[in-house]
């Protein structure tokens, strides 16, 4: 008989209420205490929650750093720094154990945003007001609400289940209402999951539709065209891929910065190649800086995710590339490993932007998408941007010889942003290029979670 397996998210919201308390003013209210349907009034209420949501997003154990961190520091581009932090060691080491406090926090963090979205699309049943305005205001809340939900599902599901497999039964809980302490959520399998994230995303292009907006910060048609592109390519639905990127890529609003420019991206607020990019000030810092770069004389000791020796060697086989100078490898206090660069500007106000989508993702993954025969020209165009030769098609003459050219482009673009561990799993890589077996190709469930549920909730095989 099929296992089942459960996630108390009643736990989860208890402890997230703890460790994201005043973020905002939705995060004070608790699912229990309040009817879904009155949670919300009026627009101001409304409003305020959508900021709310916005803000669990830049919680420092998601997109404020550590998940895409954490995700590169369990990949070949990072080794942990700090002082000695025997969790933040285990990633580094290719060896997260359940117990893992990082782990539990990003867990949390990530079904908070879900649990804040549910409380959101559920709240707005209670406002009374039917005004042509508040309707259209609540479309786009909902709009937004649901693209949101979408996207930390499917971060949960590719850190925590078996996403590159669309038989298994490891899928993540799919949360849609808000829940109370006796409510008990199914681990859907890999495929439930993906349909889950897919209908709300489509539910969301529909209430968005009509929103020609193309802010970078917020929630708009083409950050889902682009979310729609992501998931596909996870789902190995290459065609679907190609489609989506290709509307981001003709969307007109965003274009790659050639070599003299690209790397404004990194110091300036919205570039043209920011499809999604979450903002921060200084009285709401991101931990980028301080946990990848801290100041020009940092010792190793303060900066917990540290550039590998790995990550010089890969870019010394590509003499031509000027990414290498987002990298530092000539600080005596790091050698032989270095820091990245990305985020060593504003270090006063400590206000480095999350990066979550780039317009040069969206090149990358219709050139994955369309093979050596189509996507060529898509992955040449990454390269002369970034100082490299174009690669004619003998340079790529079959399919593994172009597999490694789009893995070694999504590197180097991207270190430090969170994808490579992530781009190993779903290729099927992590045994081969880490040298651990290929169950670590996910992260565990958080100790605590299993705990909380009594074993009814199963662990990751390997774990």
């Amino acid at each position: 008989m099929k296992k089942l397996f459960y996630i108390s998210v009643f736990s989860m919201l208890a402890a997230a209420l703890t460790l994201l308390g005043g973020c905002s003013k939705l995060n004070q209210l608790s699912t229990t205490s309040v009817p879904a349907n009155q949670l919300f009034k009026d627009t101001v209420s409304l409003n305020e929650a959508l900021v709310g949501l916005y803000s669990t997003l830049e919680a420092q154990e998601y997109y404020g750093a550590y998940y895409p961190m954490l995700a590169d520091l369990n990949s070949d581009n990072g080794i942990s720094g700090g002082y000695n932090n025997t969790s933040l060691n285990e990633f580094g080491a290719y060896s997260v154990t359940s117990s893992n406090i990082f782990v539990q926090n990003m867990y949390v963090a990530l079904y908070y945003t879900i649990a804040t979205a549910n409380a959101i699309l559920a709240g707005e049943k209670g406002i009374s007001d039917t005004s042509t305005e508040t309707r259209q205001l609540i479309t786009t809340v909902n709009g937004q609400a649901l693209a949101i939900r979408a996207m930390a599902h499917f971060d949960l599901l590719r850190a925590f289940g078996y996403h590159w497999d669309l038989t298994s039964s490891y899928g993540i809980p799919v949360v849609t209402t808000v829940q109370s302490a006796s409510d008990i959520v199914p681990r859907n399998t890999v495929t439930a999951t993906y349909m889950a994230i897919l209908s709300d995303l489509t539910q969301a292009a529909t209430l968005l539709s009509g929103d020609a907006s193309r802010n970078a910060n917020y929630i708009n048609p083409a950050i889902i065209n682009a979310l729609l592109a992501r998931v596909y390519l996870y789902m190995k639905d290459y065609s679907d891929a190609a489609n989506y990127a290709t509307l981001v890529i003709n969307d007109g609003s965003f274009s790659l910065l050639d070599q003299n420019n690209f790397p404004s991206i990194y110091t300036q607020k919205l570039s043209k190649e920011s499809v999604f990019e979450l903002p921060f000030n200084q009285q709401n810092q991101s931990e980028y800086n301080i946990s990848t770069y801290a100041r020009p004389d940092a010792a190793s000791t303060e900066v917990l995710f540290i550039a590998s020796q790995e990550l010089q060697t890969f870019f010394q086989g590509r003499p031509a590339d000027l990414r290498i100078n987002l990298l530092d490898y000539s600080s005596p206090n790091f050698q032989p490993n270095g820091r990245t660069l990305k985020y060593s500007s504003d270090i006063s106000q400590k206000d480095n932007s999350a990066y979550v989508i780039r317009i040069a993702e969206m090149y990358l993954i219709r050139a994955e998408a369309l093979g050596r025969t189509g996507g060529l020209d898509d992955l040449n165009l990454v390269r002369v941007n970034r100082g490299l030769a174009t690669l004619a098609p003998s340079d790529v003459p079959d399919d593994p010889t172009y597999a490694q050219a789009i893995a070694d482009e999504d590197r180097a673009e991207f270190n430090f942003e969170g994808h490579r561990y992530f781009d190993l799993a779903r290729t099927g890589q992590v045994a081969n290029v880490l040298g651990v077996p290929s169950t670590n190709s996910v992260f565990p469930i958080p100790l605590a979670q299993i705990n909380a549920t009594h074993r009814a909730v199963a662990q990751n095989p390997g774990y």
